[in-house]
């Protein structure tokens, strides 16, 4: 007999807030990353993303009740 880890896949529900525009639930199965949830949204850049209020690495785990803010960034001055 084989002794492994094994990763309980669960459902978890972030929500996604595009400053200005919208505010959805995507629930996927865990594990699931920031990366992989701008990937699906089709985020490639001009956008500053928060996790929980916190500036994170786009590899970060997230988890069920995760916020997710996305904020253009602003361009100006001189």
């Amino acid at each position: 007999m084989t002794l492994g880890t094994t990763q309980e896949q669960e459902t978890i529900v972030v929500k996604v807030i595009t400053l200005g525009k919208s505010t959805q639930e995507v629930r996927r199965d865990s594990p699931f990353n920031l990366d992989s949830l701008l990937k699906e949204l089709g985020v490639n850049g001009g956008l500053e993303i928060r996790v929980n209020g916190q500036a994170v690495e786009r590899t970060r785990p997230l988890a069920h009740g995760d916020t997710v803010l996305m904020v253009p960034k602003i361009k100006g001055g001189r």
